[in-house]
């Protein structure tokens, strides 16, 4: 059974699921995780699997949900995170036209560049609305370990993704069982 054969109903309930615990728990387990301005990243993964796993619509759907709840939580400009989202779930729907995230080598560098896309697209917002507001001069330094530590952990977050979505999966009805 090829990904597109299968119904796209339990990744997307597990990815959000799992979304949003991790953004529960990015306020408490994770908060440790944290080197000075670096911080573990998971919802990046999700966002990179929803592009690449899942349809167009659906896929940004879940975007705005996951954006808008760590907007929330997070407690900075809403919509920060909703546009970057989104942007990062466009452009993994373009490069899935040629591209397939399976290996986990790959899995790990999408998930470092689009959290460093990201990291841009959330400053850029944060430039434009605080127009008077300096860049640290070692933020690009910041943002490169950043979208590293992402990487570096997309391989474990993709697991439990998989393994959640495999759950979901066994116990969602499927059209063949019906038909026999």
């Amino acid at each position: 059974m090829t990904k597109r054969d299968e119904s796209f109903w339990p990744r997307l309930l597990a990815t959000g699921l799992l979304g949003f615990l991790l953004t529960v728990l990015s306020t408490t387990l994770f908060a440790w995780w944290a080197v000075g301005e670096v911080k573990l990243q998971p919802l990046v993964v999700m966002v990179v699997s929803a592009g690449f796993r899942l349809p167009l619509v659906p896929a940004c759907f879940l975007a705005l949900f996951l954006g808008y709840i760590n907007d929330l939580i997070s407690g900075g400009v809403v919509g920060l995170q909703v546009m970057a989202y989104l942007l990062v779930v466009c452009a993994c729907a373009v490069a899935q036209r040629k591209l397939e995230i399976s290996s986990w080598p790959f899995q790990m560098v999408a998930v470092g560049v689009m959290s460093l896309v990201t990291q841009v697209a959330m400053l850029g917002g944060v430039v434009l609305v605080n127009r008077g507001q300096l860049v640290p001069l070692g933020l690009p330094v910041v943002l490169a370990f950043q979208a590293l530590l992402s990487a570096l952990t997309a391989p474990v977050f993709f697991g439990l993704l998989e393994a959640m979505v495999g759950l979901f999966t066994r116990f969602w009805p499927s059209r063949g069982k019906s038909e026999a």
